[in-house]
């Protein structure tokens, strides 16, 4: 009876143990590593093996039980879907789709396969191995644009390679279900947004990445940020680069230097209008406009006679605002149009999507004096230049000029009067007489009335005291002297049309040079420190030009640095930084 009682509590201990939630354990210092691979089946660069996919990885450590589809990628690609099982610290990769017989693949390990503390491996690791004699030894190297978007979620930039050419693609297998029903061979080009890509390897944490195990050919090289994992390009939603075609061979020696940015290539649409108060409006776009772009903005009754040619509000680069001058009456419909805008990347507003129409609803409450919507610098910023101002956005338009008699600024516990201007109907900028010395604490503080009632008299009544105080509103800290940097430099075969960028490590703000005609540029207000530094080929609007999809149009050069720039205090130069690749 004891010999049952005990394989039954050993059966119910293992059982529990089974179905036990796996998680991180408590205690002891923070595990900020990465997993990393110690043992693997079958080994690098293996031959002859099996047409039936049998991985089997190790780590040092467990791993997270659930793999997004993006953990796990094989080029080329398997007509099933890879299946993944999970045992503590080690992952099986099987398919029910066979490999084909003398073909190399690479299975690569991105950055969505995590440890129980939910780091991720890191640099994405890759195992390269053959179903025949021969393996493809080929590879290729690059970097490609980052954001601080990219690094804050995780989404990092994927590298795919498409080939070209008919012969090429047709003993594709995986590309048959891309052909169109009415064809008897695989389209010659790649369809970018329908078609999953021949190699697909992921980036690290720098932007770098090296795909390996590719066999020679030419090919279509894009980057773009998979962001659902299905290894499809879809430019509505994902930050994409067509660097171009290149004929990979045991010659190509090239690294590929790629940008990112939107390039979905639909219009600019106006979908609505919102109202801002009773003063204000803001016209909703499908995507962020440049504000200073929008011409011929005007609002129109329900029968389209004119009522108002609107002014923009400044200072909302990508949210338009404009004030209106007339008031609108409840309930009725208006009709708010653009002749000409468009976003940062160059793309027009629609000519046919320029206008909309809504109902007017006051709002009932706002008997309010306007209020400070914004403010720069903002409350604790450091680091702030003599020469810059201070600027003010309220939510409402402001009538009158007595904002200058309401602030001062406390420099030193020294107070300053200040000179206001007017920008537009809700914005102004404020400065002090003289520029603002270094190394000091400011304040900008705000004069207003309080109303208090004072204790009764001997009849009861209680007089009404007014009292004159100050309310801060925002407080920053000027640069200290003995940190102010400057940077001056040259690219070899830049121009005018090459623009470089500063990002700073410790403040996160951006920096902005154009190049002269011989390459030369210089950046002026700096502090010492760690920055980021890339140079680009900028397009018509002066933005970075990452292709198009429709029509087919690559990428514009861009390069960085390959590691943090370290300014000294005082002047810092930089000599012969590496030319640009096809600059026109």
């Amino acid at each position: 009876m004891n010999l049952f009682k005990t394989i039954i509590f050993l059966f119910a201990l293992a059982l529990l143990i089974a179905c036990a939630t796996v998680v991180a354990p408590s205690g002891g210092p923070e595990d900020k590593l990465p997993p990393r691979v110690s043992a693997i089946y079958p080994s690098p660069n293996a031959t002859n093996l099996p047409t039936e996919l049998l991985v089997r990885i190790e780590f040092d450590e467990w791993i997270q039980s659930t793999l997004p589809r993006n953990a796990v990628t094989i080029s080329p690609p398997l007509e099933k879907k890879l299946r993944f099982e999970v045992s503590g610290d080690v992952l099986e990769i099987t398919s029910k789709g066979d490999l084909d017989s003398n073909t190399t693949y690479t299975l690569t390990l991105g950055n969505a396969l995590k440890d129980l503390r939910g780091n991720s491996i890191s640099p994405p690791f890759q195992l390269s191995f053959s179903t025949g004699k021969h393996i493809d030894s080929l590879f290729l190297i690059g970097r490609i644009l980052l954001t601080p978007e990219m690094l804050k979620n995780k989404h990092l930039p994927s590298v795919a390679l498409y080939p070209l050419g008919s012969q090429e693609r047709n003993r594709r297998n995986y590309l048959q279900k891309y052909k169109d029903s009415t064809q008897t061979e695989v389209d010659s080009v790649p369809a970018l947004t329908k078609e999953i890509p021949l190699f697909f390897t992921q980036t690290d944490s720098t932007g770098y990445f090296k795909a390996v195990g590719l066999s020679p050919g030419k090919y279509r090289v894009l980057a773009f940020v998979d962001a659902n994992g299905n290894r499809k390009l879809e430019p509505s939603d994902e930050l994409a680069g067509i660097y171009g075609d290149i004929l990979l061979d045991s010659l190509f020696k090239d690294s590929l230097w790629l940008p990112l940015a939107n390039i979905d290539d639909s219009p600019v649409t106006l979908d609505s209008v919102k109202a801002l108060g009773n003063t204000m409006i803001r016209p909703v776009f499908n995507r962020s406009v440049v504000s200073e772009s929008l011409l011929g903005c005007r609002l129109f009754t329900a029968t389209k006679n004119l009522l108002d040619s609107l002014t923009l509000v400044l200072g909302t680069s990508s949210e338009p605002v404009f004030a209106l001058s007339k008031t609108l009456e409840e309930d009725s419909t208006y009709l708010f149009s653009c002749e000409k805008g468009n976003d940062s990347l160059g793309r027009s507003l629609d000519s046919l999507r320029n206008e909309v129409e809504f109902v007017w609803k006051a709002f009932p409450a706002d008997t309010f004096p306007p209020a400070i919507s914004a403010i720069s610098p903002k409350q604790g910023t450091k680091f702030v230049f003599p020469e810059d101002s201070i600027h003010l956005t309220f939510d409402k338009v402001v009538i009158g000029d007595s904002l200058a008699q309401e602030l001062i600024a406390v420099v030193r516990k020294d107070t300053l009067s200040v000179i206001v201007t007017r920008l537009d109907a809700a914005n102004f900028f404020v400065k002090t007489e003289s520029p603002l010395p270094y190394d000091a604490k400011v304040s900008l503080m705000q004069r207003y009335l309080d109303s208090t009632l004072a204790l009764p008299d001997s009849l009861g009544v209680r007089d009404t005291i007014v009292e004159e105080k100050y309310r801060s509103l925002t407080s920053f800290e000027m640069v200290p002297k003995l940190r102010l940097a400057s940077l001056q430099g040259k690219i070899s075969n830049a121009n005018s049309k090459v623009k470089v960028r500063l990002r700073s490590a410790e403040t996160g703000k951006e920096y902005e040079s154009i190049c002269s005609a011989e390459g030369s540029f210089e950046f002026k207000k700096l502090i010492d420190g760690k920055y980021l530094l890339d140079y680009f080929q900028s397009n018509e609007s002066g933005y970075i030009d990452a292709g198009n999809i429709k029509p087919l149009r690559f990428a514009k050069p861009w390069r960085s640095l390959a590691d943090t720039l370290i300014l000294q205090p005082g002047n810092n130069e930089l000599k012969d930084l590496p030319a640009l690749l096809q600059i026109n």
